[in-house]
C-alpha cells in the first residue's frame, strides 16, 4: 500500500487534469482492493468487517461519482461526500482500537439504536395505520419501542464507561479526539457539514460580486475550486481508510487483483501528491489578490 504525505500546498492544476488523475487512481485502487461479499457467520463474530466492507465500497463509489459530477460542471456538489469519508476514517480507527468484545457490544448497541430510531420516526410521521399497510404489525412496533428503550439503557451504561459527553451515542468530536484526528476533523467537518446543511456562512461564500455590480452564485472559478477540493480530499481519505482497515481486509470480503503492478498505484498516488493539497478556503473569498501575499 502506498504511503501518503500531504505534499505541497495547492499547486494550481487544471480541473480536467485532476479529474483524469483521480480517475486513474480509482482504476488502480479498484483492482488492488476489490470489494466483494463476505460470510455472515464472520460478520456475526466481528461487525467491524461489515464496516470496512461498506466504507471502502462507498468511498470507491463516491470517488467515481465525484469524477462524473466534475465532468458535468457539478463537482462542487461532491464536497458533500467528504463528510462520510472523514467519519469512516475516524470511526473505523476507533472501533479498531477496541478489543473484539468491546467493539461488538458498542457496535451492536449503536446499530440497534440507530435502526430503531429511524423506524420509530417513520411510525410517528405516518402513523400506525399506514405502517400496517407497509406490513408492520402492531406487535412488531411494540417490540421496537421496547427494544429502543433497552438500547438506550445499554448506551447510557457505555457512555459512563467510555466517558463521552453529549448525547446517547459518541459525538464526532469525541471520536476524533480518541483517534488523534481532531485537527483534521475540525478542518474537514466544517467543509462537509456546510455542504450538507443550511449554512449562512456557506450561502455567503457562494455569492460573488462582479464588476457590473451584479451578484452571482455560480462563479465558474469557485465551482472548480470546490470540485478540486472534493477530488483531492476523497482520494486522501480513501488511503487513510485503507490504512486503518489493513488488518481486517482479508476477512472483510476484499480481494486483490494480482495483475496490477505495485508501481502503477504508486505512480498514480505520486501524480496526485505532486498536485498538492487543495485548501478549503480560497484567498479570493476574502478579496485577497495574489500580489497581496505576505513576504
Amino acid at each position: 500500500m502506498p504511503e501518503d504525505t500531504d505534499g505541497p500546498i495547492h499547486r494550481w492544476t487544471p480541473l480536467d487534469v485532476r479529474i483524469e488523475a483521480v480517475e486513474r487512481f480509482a482504476d488502480c485502487t479498484e483492482h488492488v482492493l476489490t470489494v466483494g461479499d463476505l460470510p455472515w457467520a464472520d460478520v456475526e463474530k466481528d461487525y467491524r468487517l461489515l464496516a470496512v466492507n461498506n466504507s471502502l465500497r462507498r468511498q470507491q463509489e463516491s470517488i467515481r461519482a465525484a469524477v462524473l459530477l466534475s465532468r458535468h460542471d457539478l463537482g462542487h456538489l461532491a464536497v458533500a461526500f467528504v463528510c462520510a469519508a472523514l467519519e469512516d476514517v475516524m470511526y473505523l480507527g476507533f472501533f479498531a482500537s477496541l478489543d473484539l468484545e468491546e467493539s461488538q457490544e458498542l457496535f451492536v448497541s449503536m446499530g440497534n439504536f440507530d435502526s430503531l430510531r429511524a423506524l420509530l420516526a417513520q411510525r410517528n410521521y405516518i402513523g400506525d395505520k399506514e405502517m400496517a399497510r407497509l406490513w408492520y404489525p402492531k406487535y412488531f412496533l411494540e417490540w421496537a419501542v421496547a427494544k429502543s428503550e433497552e438500547s438506550r439503557a445499554v448506551l447510557r451504561v457505555l457512555k459512563k464507561q467510555y466517558g463521552w459527553s453529549g448525547g446517547i451515542v459518541p459525538t464526532g468530536v469525541w471520536v476524533a479526539d480518541r483517534v488523534g484526528q481532531r485537527e483534521l476533523y475540525d478542518y474537514l467537518y466544517a467543509a462537509s457539514s456546510r455542504a450538507l446543511h443550511f449554512s449562512v456562512g456557506e450561502i455567503m461564500r457562494r455569492g460573488w460580486v462582479e464588476a457590473t455590480g451584479m451578484l452571482v452564485t455560480d462563479k465558474p472559478a469557485f465551482r472548480e475550486h470546490l470540485a478540486s477540493f472534493a477530488l483531492d480530499r476523497l482520494w486522501r481519505l480513501y488511503v487513510e481508510t485503507w490504512r486503518v482497515a489493513v488488518p481486517m481486509l482479508d476477512r472483510a470480503g476484499i480481494s486483490s487483483d494480482g495483475s496490477l503492478e505495485d508501481d502503477e498505484i504508486v505512480t498514480a498516488v505520486a501524480r496526485l501528491r505532486e498536485m498538492g493539497s487543495v485548501p478549503l478556503v480560497h484567498a479570493r473569498e476574502w478579496t485577497l489578490p495574489p500580489d497581496d501575499r505576505p513576504t
